[in-house]
């Protein structure tokens, strides 16, 4: 489950009002930032408390990236916010839209230090062809 996210209207008039976790299903977002070359789009993605690459599951559509981590151990707050006496966490998951079309078949993943490195490469490539 990836959690619901709502993003700012052309109008202006409503803020980034998403949650950034989910207490009930004990998920949370995980940090990220998206590059974008002229070949490939590069996402990475922190997730911290994760140890092993077999507890991260990545699926990739032609616009979009789902990633989903299962957590070590529980990240557990007994006071959380005005009226939330207590939250556990225990998972990221996060589905990003991406800013062009990617081939997932010949996209590569990499799990090192607790980021996850995704280099997807843009399913249309743009070449100069020099005139004679």
């Amino acid at each position: 489950m990836s959690v619901p996210r709502k993003l700012p209207t052309d109008s202006g008039s409503e803020w980034l009002a998403g949650a950034m976790w989910d207490h009930v299903e004990g998920c949370l977002e995980p940090l990220s930032e998206i590059q974008e070359t002229e070949l490939e789009i590069i996402l990475r993605v922190d997730i911290p408390c994760v140890k092993r690459k077999e507890d991260i599951s990545v699926k990739l559509t032609e616009d979009s990236a789902t990633i989903e981590a299962e957590m070590e151990k529980v990240i557990q707050y007994e006071k959380w916010g005005t009226f939330q006496r207590q939250a556990r966490f225990f998972r990221y998951s996060k589905t990003f839209l991406l800013p062009s079309k990617i081939d997932p078949e010949f996209s590569k993943a990499r799990f090192k230090n607790k980021v996850l490195e995704l280099r997807l490469p843009k399913k249309e490539r743009h070449f100069t062809v020099n005139v004679d």
